[in-house]
């Protein structure tokens, strides 16, 4: 069953509001023959990955470890560990779950069956995961065990590092990591998306750059799009 299909485009609108948030920003190839090309991104030596405490969602047959960055720092002979959120001497935590949703800044997560003390990666491609949430209504009507997740996966403003200064994509996958796929186009930035389970469907909307200026603004515009979750 193939429930990642062609994505639909249902409308493209003028972006009439301001957002608030700080916008990411494009750095485009000089001409149509330019290669798209990645510059190296910059490795943070500071930067210990671990693992947080599993995820399991109710009523499904594997486990999530978030993996993400806790920072070292040296204070005198000793050494400090921050996480991303830390405002004392030692914090662990590299996110929070809130519902179906987990929140944070990971590098990737790591799943595993409940029968099986083997790990697989969710992908082996360099990319901040910003969030991911299990599509817990879709279980209930399909039985289907799919993942959202929101990530950055392109360093657009050719900073040398993967930031919330670079674009915002979204991504579908089963639960247990097959078919982990892009949903939205390259060098739009994903404004916000939404399940309805009456007619098991994501929708979500997508700010195209369509001046070519590296900036997203009101000259811009929106594009809507669809995908089937469901048999």
């Amino acid at each position: 069953m193939k429930i990642l299909q062609l994505l639909a485009i249902i409308t493209s609108l003028s972006l009439c509001f301001c957002r608030t948030d700080p916008k990411p920003t494009v750095v485009y190839p000089k001409d149509s023959t330019e290669q798209v090309t990645e510059k190296q991104l910059v490795v943070d030596t500071t930067l210990v990955l671990t693992g947080e405490l599993p995820v399991h969602f109710d009523s499904t047959d594997y486990l999530l470890f978030p993996i993400g960055p806790i920072r070292v720092y040296s204070r005198g002979s000793s050494k400090i560990y921050l996480g991303s959120g830390s405002s004392r001497d030692k914090f662990f935590s590299i996110g929070y779950l809130r519902g179906t949703k987990f929140t944070g800044k990971l590098d990737n997560v790591m799943i595993q069956h409940l029968d099986s003390s083997n790990f697989r990666p969710l992908t082996s491609q360099n990319i901040k995961i910003r969030s991911f949430q299990f599509l817990e209504s879709i279980r209930k009507r399909t039985d289907l065990q799919l993942v959202v997740l929101e990530v950055t996966d392109r360093d657009t403003n050719k900073d040398g590092a993967l930031t919330y200064d670079d674009i915002e994509s979204l991504y579908l996958s089963y639960l247990n990591g097959v078919n982990f796929k892009k949903l939205t186009v390259e060098f739009q930035e994903l404004l916000d998306w939404k399940i309805l389970a009456i007619n098991k469907r994501l929708y979500f909307r997508t700010l195209e750059d369509t001046d070519k200026n590296g900036e997203f603004n009101k000259k811009d515009k929106i594009h809507h799009f669809f995908c089937g979750t469901g048999r």
